[in-house]
């Protein structure tokens, strides 16, 4: 695809609109800590960018747009159909110990009985656009259910953008560059879930590491719900702090530092080096068994694992939750082709397939954070290793997309701008919450790209793989 901006850049001018995009970054709030000081704000840098936005057809954007709330709620009600999450995960949690602590907290409340006030999902659905059709047809790469960050913070690049493509000479940019209202309906939903708890003095409680780079991304959304109503009280709170200081009342208040929790928001507690002992995980046990809403409760964590995102590629799966037939297959529509890796004639068939042609597959584990998944002869190398073990149940095979590349520049601190091929994934955001009666509020919820150069394989900006970007529409 063409950039929105003839390339390249004359030097003079790459010079100068590098410059006032960094400044214009810092200015406009999109920043991020430093790696060399994560604790603290004295020291600040522009968050890493690209110079110009990226292009996706209008057609394209405007679809994933409108199927988000047909996500929102497919994994909402998966989230509540605790006897699949069951069934579809046993054999991952075999030898896969976190999905298997995560059930074990699931069987434990079912047990004791859910007293939750609601759910409060805030979902990513990210897509990548699929070089390997004429159409360039966005498909699916996965689902967040868990810590679905960064935008926030990217919010805050689209006026950056905006005044770049003015300095190129991109007048008419507004139609092009889409508000990203993130900001405004994660608020929202928190605070109508705050609503529904209906306790006045109790807080929302944002679960975070005790170093945070991107700590404004959060401060954004903190200050964002203190724009909707300043009376609700937003506290900061670790693990850890959950475990040793959460008390539970007899009628299922969650207290912790002595003050009640009406929405418990983990952005931390998603991979297994979050937690370092049995305080972490009672942490989490405390949470569940409470009345606060839990962001995300354990089912909804668990419907996001990639092994239940394969099975709903099979037919009639989707079928189960959405009965809808429009809604069924503006979703399926989406899907790239997933396989299981299940011991089994199934699973024997895809571990075939993978060997002979690893180039097609990306292999994922049942994890998130970035830097987990594996890649081309490196799948045939953990298959033969794993082939003949329970291990392999805790993976997925998936069809390799060729993303549909563009040029671009990327403006990242300390690093000389240069023209390179780039790739881009779209993330859609979304926002339900649910009392015990059903759904009060389900809306996509805003956007957010990751663009990284061609041939590298994974896509996480906290892992300096991509670049913060926001969609030029064409």
């Amino acid at each position: 695809m063409n950039p929105p901006i003839q390339l390249p850049l004359a030097d003079s001018v790459l010079s100068e609109v590098v410059k006032q995009s960094k400044d214009c970054a810092l200015s406009h709030g999109f920043c991020f800590r430093t790696a060399a000081n994560p604790s603290s704000s004295d020291t600040v840098n522009f968050a890493p960018h690209s110079l110009l936005p990226s292009p996706i057809p209008r057609k394209y954007f405007d679809e994933l747009c409108e199927v988000q709330q047909h996500f929102n709620l497919l994994f909402y009600r998966i989230s509540l159909d605790y006897d699949f999450i069951r069934e579809m995960l046993k054999n991952a949690a075999v030898s896969d110990d976190f999905t298997s602590r995560l059930l074990e907290i699931l069987e434990t409340v079912l047990k004791e009985g859910i007293v939750s006030a609601g759910v409060l999902a805030l979902l990513r659905s990210d897509y990548m656009l699929d070089g390997t059709t004429d159409e360039m047809l966005p498909k699916q790469v996965e689902i967040n259910t868990i810590a679905s960050s960064l935008g926030c913070v990217t919010s805050h690049l689209t006026p950056v953008h905006r005044y770049i493509m003015q300095l190129l000479g991109k007048y008419d940019v507004e139609k092009s560059l889409p508000d990203n209202t993130h900001v405004e309906e994660y608020s929202k939903a928190f605070v109508k879930a705050w609503e529904v708890y209906g306790t006045p003095k109790a807080a929302i409680f944002f679960v975070v590491s005790s170093k945070e780079r991107n700590i404004f991304d959060q401060r954004i959304l903190e200050f964002g719900i203190k724009k909707e109503n300043f009376d609700i009280l937003v506290k900061r709170v670790t693990l850890l702090e959950i475990g040793s200081n959460g008390k539970l009342k007899d009628d299922r208040r969650l207290i912790i530092n002595g003050i009640e929790a009406a929405v418990v928001y983990y952005r931390n507690g998603y991979v297994p080096s979050h937690f370092t002992s049995d305080i972490e995980w009672d942490a989490v046990l405390i949470a569940e068994r409470s009345r606060a809403f839990c962001c995300p409760n354990v089912s909804l964590h668990l419907a996001g694992t990639k092994k239940i995102q394969q099975i709903l590629a099979k037919p009639g799966v989707v079928e189960r939750f959405i009965s809808d037939a429009d809604a069924v297959k503006a979703i399926r529509a989406r899907f790239a082709g997933q396989y299981s890796l299940d011991v089994g004639p199934d699973g024997d068939e895809a571990i075939a397939m993978a060997i002979a042609s690893p180039e097609k597959f990306v292999m994922k584990p049942n994890k998130e954070g970035g830097g987990n998944n594996i890649y081309g002869v490196d799948i045939r190398k953990k298959l033969l290793e794993i082939q003949n073990s329970e291990e392999r149940n805790s993976y997925i095979l998936m069809e390799r997309m060729i993303p549909v590349p563009t040029q671009g520049y990327r403006v990242v601190p300390s690093e000389a701008p240069r023209l390179l091929p780039m790739v881009s994934e779209y993330g859609m955001f979304g926002t339900l919450v649910s009392d015990q009666n059903g759904v009060l509020l389900n809306e996509y919820a805003g956007h957010l790209v990751r663009t990284k150069v061609i041939g590298v394989d994974e896509g996480g900006v906290g892992v300096g793989a991509s670049v913060l970007d926001t969609p030029y529409l064409f």
